[in-house]
């Protein structure tokens, strides 16, 4: 009898050690996924802000700005003076780039105009990548990663076969590598739904997303987190 319960023992034993090894193992490549999902969605947050601070800074084009109209004004020649004696003399500084005509004003204008349309345009571009990445994270961080696949495909019909912007760790999140711009995505791809809302819920995202702005009365103020979103998402930026 003894002996019996002694086999019996022990057989638990080895059953509740097996469990726990096995129990430790999956731990640690729950772990591990949990690790790798969190540096997509801190990635893909870091790249928001990013483009946020490119499409936003509003200091830098107008820095852009004064530096071509001063460099045009480089070439110019002073304007010529009297003398003494009333008389004025033609300067005796160069012409360059037949600054001197109303030709060559009109032509430093134009060129000016370019550049500064040329940067407008980066801001429109970039801030629409800002704002199909706020779509996207928002339904990422509901752990809707197919809302988030259906919003990506949609986007690639209604632009004639070519993706939107994705965000470096969203293009992971979402298993972009397997996507065809005809079919959508295949079942399976990206992460699992209920993965990512633990990492979500357990690490607090979004962690890194904010935005400086001015109010009315050009007061600034600082919005974080899913506000960030929710102003992207309702084209209030």
């Amino acid at each position: 009898m003894v002996e019996y319960e002694n086999t019996l023992a022990n057989a638990v034993a080895l059953i509740l050690l097996v469990l726990l090894v096995a129990y430790a193992i999956l731990q640690w490549f729950l772990d591990r996924d949990k690790g790798r999902i969190a540096t997509y969605l801190t990635l893909a947050e870091r790249d928001l802000n990013n483009l946020l601070s490119g499409g936003l800074e509003h200091g830098g084009r107008k820095g852009k700005v004064a530096e071509r109209r001063e460099w045009i004004q480089s070439f110019l020649p002073p304007p010529p003076s009297p003398d003494s004696f009333g008389v004025i003399t033609p300067s005796p500084y160069p012409i360059y780039g037949n600054f001197g005509s109303s030709e060559g004003f009109r032509n430093a204008a134009q060129e000016l105009i370019q550049a500064n349309e040329k940067d407008l345009g980066g801001k429109g571009t970039t801030m629409g990548k800002a704002s199909i990445t706020a779509f996207l994270l928002r339904e990422i961080y509901e752990a809707s990663i197919g809302a988030a696949q259906s919003k990506i495909f949609a986007e690639t019909l209604n632009n004639g076969g070519t993706p939107p912007y994705i965000a470096p760790g969203i293009y992971e999140l979402v298993g972009f590598a397997k996507f065809d711009p005809k079919t959508g995505f295949p079942p399976g791809a990206g992460v699992p739904g209920w993965l990512l809302k633990r990492v979500v819920r357990e690490r607090n995202y979004p962690r890194d997303i904010q935005i400086i702005k001015t109010d009315a009365a050009g007061k600034r103020f600082r919005i974080e987190g899913m506000a960030v979103l929710r102003e992207l998402t309702q084209q209030n930026l």
